[in-house]
């Protein structure tokens, strides 16, 4: 229309120019009736033949430019056909207007397991292959959704032996445009070996989740048989060895927590800090049957790895020991120990405990005191990856400990805190 139009306006101007010009200089040239009528004549042969050369020559060029973007568009057809014949993804071009298949890739007929030729005839051929679990769904989206863009249906194909395949589309509408039909183009992408090894995956960690657990919980029995060896060797053992058996116990039960806490949870990975702080407090006062002392927490939620709560659970358990066992030797009324446990920021938090018993000997240096539980508790502090902030005694003031971590291993849940009392 563009190329009719602009011929048409040509002529039009020419023929006004020739009219108005021509007829001018013949009313200055000629003045007989008989010499206007018959250059009149002339002039209408001449603008005729003119008009016809004009014509002529915008309409080879017109068609010279046409043929030319003609052989572009074939060109680029063909590069466009050649590249979706060897892609791996199966391409369908749908005309909206005729409801026919305009382009579709070899990689429809392998996918669908349908012969190219029969999918052109009859395409409800492809959602014939589709599962029955999903064909309703596909059916509705293929019908009544084909002016609109669609990412990720997955879906699944039955092939003719049976074999199920998986399948990935994402739709793309284009509309009509300067003379071309509206069509939608749908890109599949055979999912099935993905699928398959993703379903391999989850079945292997299923399984080694299993295994994991059964590991935990037989670590957490044999632990429960050593403890019961100790328990038995308490009972033979002359005062300080029976005591030195005591403390060694709680160590290891300690240790059975963290196993018993992880084979019972569904996080095979990680340690909830509420969960076992406050359960390593109870059995620990429990163990020790001191009812006498109130125990306050303050916990933040954190999610420990097997390799931090192990020592974090020791070192609370030496301090809880020894506050158990020599804080409070004098039968104080108002005995109270209190931890808390603060999250920093994503890889760091603190450990606070205290308590107000009658603290640390007048004269001890607790950097250099032969005592076990002391030792353990700095020990364990370094191998975390932590610093001693703070650590103060005061004749029947008790104790505080405050120690600072950083071993980039744990990462918190939410900020909800317990208190008990």
């Amino acid at each position: 229309m563009k190329a009719a139009g602009r011929i048409a306006l040509l002529y039009l101007l020419f023929g006004y120019v020739w009219i108005y010009f021509s007829d001018y200089a013949i009313s200055l040239i000629f003045q007989s009736p008989e010499d206007i009528r018959e250059i009149q004549s002339v002039k209408g042969w001449g603008f005729v033949t003119i008009s016809a050369l004009i014509i002529f020559v915008l309409l080879v060029r017109e068609l010279q430019r046409q043929k030319q973007v003609l052989l572009e568009k074939i060109e680029s057809d063909q590069l466009f056909q050649v590249i979706l014949e060897r892609i791996e993804d199966a391409v369908i071009v749908f005309n909206l207007d005729t409801w026919k298949i305009d382009f579709l890739s070899e990689q429809v007929s392998r996918l669908f397991d349908i012969p190219t030729n029969e999918i052109l005839i009859h395409p409800e051929l492809l959602m014939e292959r589709v599962h029955e679990a999903d064909r309703e769904r596909m059916t509705h989206i293929w019908m009544n959704q084909l002016r609109e863009n669609h990412t990720g249906l997955l879906y699944r194909i039955c092939a003719k032996d049976g074999h199920i395949k998986w399948a990935l589309e994402h739709r793309l509408y284009i509309p009509a445009r300067e003379g071309s039909a509206n069509k939608t183009v749908a890109v599949i992408t055979d999912m099935t070996s993905y699928m398959e090894n993703q379903s391999k995956l989850e079945r292997s960690l299923r399984e080694n989740e299993t295994l994991l657990t059964e590991v935990h919980h037989r670590v957490k029995n044999n632990l429960a048989v050593v403890i019961s060896f100790l328990q038995l060797q308490v009972y033979s053992s002359p005062p300080e060895t029976a005591d030195i058996l005591e403390q060694s116990i709680v160590r290891i039960k300690a240790i059975a927590l963290v196993h018993e806490k992880l084979y019972s949870s569904k996080n095979l990975s990680g340690l909830s800090s509420i969960d076992y702080i406050t359960s390593l407090v109870e059995n620990i006062k429990l163990m020790y049957m001191r009812t006498d002392i109130a125990i306050e927490l303050d916990i933040q939620q954190l999610e420990f790895n097997i390799i931090d709560a192990i020592p974090m659970g020791l070192m609370i358990t030496e301090m809880l020991t020894n506050s158990f066992r020599h804080a409070f030797a004098n039968g104080k009324t108002d005995a109270l120990i209190k931890i808390e446990f603060i999250v920093t920021d994503k890889f760091n938090y603190e450990l606070k405990y205290r308590d107000n018993g009658i603290g640390f000997p007048p004269g001890l240096n607790y950097r250099k005191a032969e005592s076990i539980g002391l030792s353990v508790i700095f020990s364990l502090c370094s191998q975390m990856n932590g610093r001693e902030v703070e650590c103060t005694s005061s004749p029947n003031a008790g104790v505080f400990y405050h120690f600072a971590f950083s071993p980039k291993k744990v990462i918190p849940k939410d900020d909800s805190n317990v208190s008990k009392g």
